[in-house]
């Protein structure tokens, strides 16, 4: 029953996905300054690439949809897989990018504002996971890609809440 309530149109929700997203990584970069943490800078510039993915799946679910033409006699359903194959592209160049970043900072420690990482971790489960919800049960590859994307966000943002619980208790 729930999975039937949360099944939507899978252009809405990875419409509804985008715009909670680049959202979210406006208040996450502010955030981020203000904690001093590289981990929630990091986590900005990876929703960032969230954001321009979700934004192209958006557009591909839609393209997706066109009924066949002259051009393509099977439709148009095929390009829904440029958004899957773009999205896992965006998550593997960020990963990478984000290990280069806090490789100096393992040098080089700096303390972060623990308490305003433990605001913007809650804030980012519950974002990201309203995210994936209004994504999940899609059908196509490119819905399920985002979804995991979403939930891979989820789990990060658990893993910075757990540290900044740690730091509280620490400092």
């Amino acid at each position: 029953m729930l999975k039937q309530a949360f099944r939507i149109r899978e252009g809405t929700g990875i419409r509804q996905a985008f715009f909670l997203n680049l959202g979210f990584t406006l208040f996450e970069l502010v955030g981020g300054v203000m904690t001093n943490s590289l981990a929630i800078l990091s986590d900005a510039v990876h929703d960032l690439g969230d954001s321009l993915s979700l934004g192209l799946a958006w557009y591909l679910a839609n393209y997706s949809e066109k009924k066949r033409d002259r051009k393509y006699s099977y439709g148009y359903r095929r390009f829904s897989l440029l958004g899957a194959l773009a999205n896992a592209v965006i998550l593997l160049t960020g990963s990478l990018f984000i290990l280069s970043e806090a490789v100096p900072r393992l040098l080089r420690p700096e303390h972060p504002k623990a308490e305003g990482m433990a605001l913007l971790a809650i804030a980012g489960i519950v974002i990201n996971g309203w995210a994936a919800l209004r994504v999940r049960g899609g059908k196509t590859l490119n819905a399920r890609v985002v979804t995991w994307h979403l939930l891979e966000d989820v789990l990060g943002w658990a893993a910075i809440l757990a540290v900044s619980v740690v730091l509280l208790f620490k400092c």
